[in-house]
């Protein structure tokens, strides 16, 4: 069970604003992580002077209101309280992003094939915090990768942590994220790219991942529901994301 830190007890900066201006359940829960080197702390003690230390680069480097973050989570089980829930964050990279989207960043780094050692601890703790963000916050059941916002590799090797929906506090396969995808009017949503990204590494399919379902994507949609015997309609809504994710 992970442990809930609150922002008196790490040390937390007072923020400059407070910004309130969040639709969540539009959106839903991106996770991220710190950086593209190995960086996870060895000694949980120096977790909360990490967080402190980010905080700083957020609002003296960067001049940010406050650290960019909804919640932070460590590899030893701690979910460090961010911005936390109905606040607006700085994180996503684009204005749609942080209006409609919350964001859980785990203190680890590297990449693909160096990364730091993703530890049960570290998925309870960033389970906490969707499960919170969800709850307390409105958070739609959404769940994607920074990569997913804006042009980035973050998270890296935990992306695929992201994709097999390990993070979800529910369990089982990335939840649908209640919104159906079709390609008139084309629909423009992180999820998007998060399905287009599966389609491609568990179906075979090249599509661009781009977050819009526009005509290669519906083509793509009709024959993966040809193959599992679904309606075909180029509409991928609960059942055609299940079996996109199963």
């Amino acid at each position: 069970m992970a442990t809930f830190v609150t922002r008196a007890q790490w040390g937390a900066r007072a923020p400059i604003e407070v910004g309130t201006n969040i639709t969540p359940q539009q959106g839903g829960v991106v996770v991220h992580h710190v950086d593209g080197v190995k960086l996870a702390r060895t000694n949980h003690a120096d977790c909360a002077g990490q967080v402190r230390g980010i905080q700083n680069q957020h609002m003296d480097s960067n001049g940010w209101s406050d650290i960019a973050y909804s919640h932070l989570a460590c590899v030893h089980g701690y979910l460090f309280q961010g911005r936390g829930e109905n606040v607006r964050t700085a994180a996503q990279g684009t204005t749609q992003g942080n209006d409609d989207w919350y964001a859980v960043c785990a203190l680890t780094g590297g990449t693909l094939t160096n990364y730091d050692t993703v530890t049960p601890q570290l998925i309870d703790a960033i389970r906490l915090g969707i499960s919170r963000l969800r709850s307390s916050g409105g958070a739609a059941q959404a769940i994607t990768g920074h990569r997913d916002h804006h042009s980035t590799d973050c998270p890296a090797a935990l992306y695929s942590r992201v994709i097999s929906g390990e993070v979800n506090p529910g369990g089982g396969p990335l939840p649908a994220p209640g919104v159906t995808f079709r390609s008139s009017p084309v629909t423009v949503h992180a999820s998007v790219a998060t399905w287009q990204y599966r389609m491609n590494t568990a179906h075979g399919f090249a599509l661009t991942v781009d977050g819009q379902y526009g005509a290669g994507s519906d083509t793509a949609c009709r024959t993966l529901q040809s193959r599992k015997g679904l309606t075909v309609d180029g509409a991928v809504g609960p059942a055609t994301w299940r079996a996109t994710f199963a």
